[in-house]
């Protein structure tokens, strides 16, 4: 059964399908490309007001082709704790002939991300999604991953989560150090502008140092600021191509707004 999602997760969701033929077409020279979604969901969504059905990330990655007819990816890994969830997705991934290209992983991000990584060779370009319903990954997580050749794109789940859970361990965690209560403790709008630009810093020092100009603000019903769409490449490359994504309308057709 489709997961039920806002109206706002089009925005993300042509965000992923408008870069990923881009990265496939730049990337094609690679022996192998890889494709993580790390909270990967049932694979199919319906937009709550309308009813409507559309692909989650998980089956636009499936169907991504280069934009001049390059290869898709070479393998891609769906990571899913939810037991429902990952069997769908499972059952979906085989209805359309690709389960010996996908694999569906049950568990938790934090314990089968950095085991996974391990299996995929440290040239291989990687593409990782993270796009929590929660505070996570752990930091830890994110580190296990400075040392292959990955790309990050991150729901920074700022509206959504850290603001409510600001004494969470697991906003703790997710930071890795107490230094981002300097600017949490700060006005409202340093405040975000403040955490995220002290997370991307963190990216740019593990090596994920070529990113868009700005984030990526989703929002919901009433103009409600949810979330940030932060990313992190290795590759100047990519982080033009993400700029241009970013700059592109969202999925109602209305011009993105700066921080």
């Amino acid at each position: 059964m489709p997961r039920d999602v806002g109206e706002w997760t089009k925005d993300k969701l042509k965000i992923v399908s408008q870069y990923l033929p881009v990265y496939l077409e730049a990337t094609v020279s690679a022996i192998e490309r890889v494709y993580v979604d790390a909270f990967a969901g049932p694979g199919a969504n319906r937009v709550e007001r309308t009813g409507e059905i559309i692909d989650g990330s998980p089956l636009i990655a499936l169907s991504a082709k280069g934009n001049k007819g390059a290869r898709g990816f070479d393998r891609l890994i769906f990571i899913e704790k939810d037991y429902g969830l990952a069997m769908e997705l499972k059952t979906e991934v085989e209805r359309r002939g690709e389960g010996k290209r996908a694999s569906v992983i049950l568990g938790d991000v934090n314990t089968e991300l950095p085991e996974l990584m391990r299996q995929i060779h440290p040239k291989s370009p990687t593409f990782v999604f993270l796009d929590t319903e929660g505070i996570e990954p752990s930091w830890e997580t994110i580190q296990s991953l400075a040392a292959w050749r990955t790309e990050l794109l991150i729901n920074f789940p700022l509206g959504m989560s850290i603001n409510r859970n600001a004494d969470s361990v697991k906003t703790e965690a997710y930071f890795g150090t107490p230094e981002w209560r300097e600017y949490w403790n700060g006005g409202r709008l340093s405040r975000t502008s403040g955490l995220i630009r002290f997370y991307l810093d963190r990216l740019a020092a593990l090596g994920w140092n070529e990113q868009p100009d700005l984030s990526r603000l989703v929002k919901g019903d009433g103009n409600k600021h949810l979330y940030y769409l932060l990313f992190a490449s290795k590759n100047p490359a990519g982080g033009r191509i993400m700029n241009w994504a970013f700059s592109q309308p969202d999925a109602t057709g209305q011009g993105r707004l700066a921080l």
